[in-house]
């Protein structure tokens, strides 16, 4: 269907995440909105097509808050990788890249994220050595193609992971030490000057891609740097999308550069703001969550990342008691792999229940979803999006009621979150629009897209070899430099300490 034409769902079994519950309804869908919701039966006298979707769970779209298109091309190569291994190589995973290839690495990551019930995300789209409006505009038409909305932000810095810790170039040998300046970025001013392209070409972009900013890490950019991110996102009214306290080498690494925590020292220096979203905060204390409450902050929750980079886990529950809006993500599929917001559900629920205190403190199925669907569409910016109500947009997952995972029925909103594999997702609208039907992606041709991204890749391996190679030799001396700092003290503790006898 178009999104002008009246779709009526008749039927389905429809989950509200504002109420946390699940109930029997049927959806009338008009220009692209959900025009009316209503007990199954009594539609407005209106004419409009009917479907039965009696055996369906219906939830608002997924909206994935954090995620990097660039590394859609290598899925599954973290290998016992921690951050630091994983940023140690980035300057090869990201690039250097053609157009073709970034559309074609973004476009993967949209297939898999709408064919597993996700229609929005946010995504940091990296280019290396410095952002590009071709490269951008790739990025936002694969999204556009394939029928998602996204936040596109490209994520800049003006130092390297070498120059940003204290102490880490000196721990090299002295021959890759000289070395690591092939991993150098395009300097602070020139890739300002190629945000600024990208933000001056905005209106060229399709609908419903907008654009943010996103200074990768703190520690990674001088102060003038950030100031000039500030500058740029008051200008235009951007979001700002960072890492914050993502491992425990940062956060002790933010306590000997600037003498406090990354958020305090962002505090001060007056980049918290609403449109600001902290992404991992795995090593937040109290103090850092009553400064993003105080400013009207909001957090990307990433668990899958987490785990997989042996991060930590972030600790959910004091966040939202102090009002921070959360969202829920996945990552890039180089630290998070499947791009399974199903996935990422599951996990926010099981890690919430880690840490010490009463069952009242872990989070409840109704606060997950919301987590997936409300709390990321407001970092998006997607107000009448991850919503189930009259004068929403119609981005909606169906849910086959009739696969195992919800044989038997019995809590349908549970089910969701603790059992509901993406083989559960047969339909997805966006905009009042079908992207995939009976669990096939229908809003582009995917015949070549094999043969594309393998030719792509081969391109890609081969013009990244020495980059490759020498990443692969920094590696260990890196994670032997961020497992020397890991006893150092810290006001709170994210990982599970062994005891020795």
């Amino acid at each position: 269907m178009t999104a002008q034409e009246r779709l009526l769902l008749s039927g389905g079994l429809v989950v509200d995440p504002a109420s946390g519950t699940v109930d029997r309804k049927d959806l009338l869908i008009e220009d692209g909105r959900l025009a009316w919701i209503g007990t199954t039966g009594a539609t407005p006298a209106r004419s409009a097509t009917r479907r039965d979707v009696s055996d369906r769970l219906i939830v608002p779209g997924l909206v994935n808050s954090h995620t990097h298109g660039h590394a859609n091309l290598m899925k599954g190569i973290a290998e016992r990788w921690t951050l630091e291994a994983s940023l140690t190589n980035g300057p090869w995973l990201a690039g250097p890249r053609d157009p073709e290839t970034i559309y074609l690495s973004t476009l993967v990551g949209a297939i898999d994220m709408l064919t597993k019930g996700c229609t929005a995300c946010f995504d940091l789209v990296y280019e290396f050595p410095r952002p590009t409006v071709e490269g951008f505009m790739a990025a936002a038409r694969a999204y556009a193609d394939a029928g998602m909305r996204a936040a596109l932000a490209p994520m800049i810095a003006d130092q390297t992971l070498f120059q940003s810790i204290p102490g880490l170039a000196d721990a090299l040998p002295p021959d890759l030490r000289a070395s690591v300046g092939n991993f150098s970025l395009a300097g602070g001013d020139r890739t300002l000057a190629a945000m600024e392209e990208i933000v001056a070409a905005q209106a060229q972009l399709p609908n419903g891609i907008s654009i943010a900013i996103a200074p990768t890490i703190p520690h990674h950019c001088s102060e003038p740097f950030l100031q000039r991110c500030m500058e740029i996102a008051e200008r235009h009214g951007l979001p700002i999308h960072m890492h914050i306290a993502e491992s425990r080498l940062q956060a002790v690494a933010a306590r000997k550069i600037y003498g406090r925590s990354q958020v305090r020292y962002l505090a001060d220096l007056g980049m918290l703001r609403p449109k600001f979203t902290a992404a991992h905060g795995v090593w937040l204390d109290d103090d850092d969550l009553d400064l993003l409450a105080e400013h009207g902050c909001s957090v990307a929750h990433i668990p899958a990342s987490n785990f997989r980079l042996g991060s930590g886990i972030a600790h959910v529950r004091p966040m939202l008691a102090r009002g921070i809006n959360v969202g829920l993500a996945t990552d890039g599929a180089n630290s998070s792999d499947s791009l399974s917001m199903l996935q990422a559900m599951r996990l926010a629920s099981f890690s919430a229940q880690v840490f010490v205190g009463s069952r009242d403190e872990w989070l409840l199925a109704s606060e997950v979803v919301q987590l997936a669907t409300r709390g990321g569409a407001q970092i998006l910016g997607l107000e009448a999006c991850g919503r189930m109500e009259q004068g929403a947009c119609a981005d909606l997952a169906l849910l086959d009621l009739n696969h195992i995972d919800f044989i038997p029925a019995t809590a349908p909103l549970n089910q969701l979150v603790t059992s509901a594999d993406s083989a559960a997702v047969t339909d997805v609208m966006v905009g009042g629009e079908f992207k995939v039907v009976d669990r096939k992606i229908v809003s582009v041709d995917t015949r070549e897209l094999r043969s594309r991204v393998a030719e792509s890749l081969a391109k890609l391996s081969a013009a990244t070899h020495d980059a490759r190679t020498l990443a692969g030799r920094l590696e260990p001396h890196v994670v032997a430099f961020a497992q020397s700092k890991a006893q150092e003290p810290l006001p709170i503790e994210r990982r599970i300490p062994l005891k020795t006898r």
